[in-house]
């Protein structure tokens, strides 16, 4: 669970954070590419959720995005997916039941066809919540479609 949300907050390396205070999202892209639109949009994502930006972070994503993650296998259980909604992280973000301290993204590449662009690499994070903090690390595929001339995150899937 920790996994899925340190990938959505994988983004959370450096640009921007949301709408207004996001320049990609509020102004013409001039020379970028939609790849550079997407990783600028991924990454102050990201940051939104490492300032405790709740309402930034709300405007990156669709009102109908889904994360999903997987817990391995263990003590003769098969392994599980897990879904969360866009409100449901939301609420835990604004309710101080998950924080983010760190979201770190590496080899990171975006593809785009048409508005519908994904954007993948690789992740590390720290979070806190519930008293405990947790450090994790691994691979994400985010899903951005392109509407109303603003690329906005759908889903999210950490393997």
């Amino acid at each position: 669970m920790a996994r899925l949300l340190a990938v959505l907050l994988l983004t959370a390396l450096s640009p921007v954070a949301a709408s207004a205070a996001d320049p990609i999202a509020t102004s013409s892209t001039g020379s970028l590419s939609s790849e550079q639109v997407v990783e600028a949009r991924s990454r102050a994502w990201a940051k939104a959720a490492v300032d405790g930006d709740v309402d930034a972070f709300r405007s990156f994503a669709t009102a109908d995005y889904v994360m999903l993650w997987v817990d391995p296998p263990s003590k003769g259980e098969p392994a599980r997916w897990h879904m969360r909604s866009r409100d449901e992280w939301i609420a835990m973000l604004r309710a101080g039941k998950l924080k983010y301290s760190s979201v770190v993204l590496r080899n990171t590449r975006a593809h785009v066809n048409g508005d519908i662009a994904t954007f993948t690499g690789e992740y590390s994070q720290k979070t806190a919540g519930r008293g405990s903090g947790t450090e994790e690390s691994g691979f994400f595929v985010e899903t951005w479609v392109k509407r109303r001339g603003a690329w906005l995150a759908v889903s999210t899937v950490f393997p």
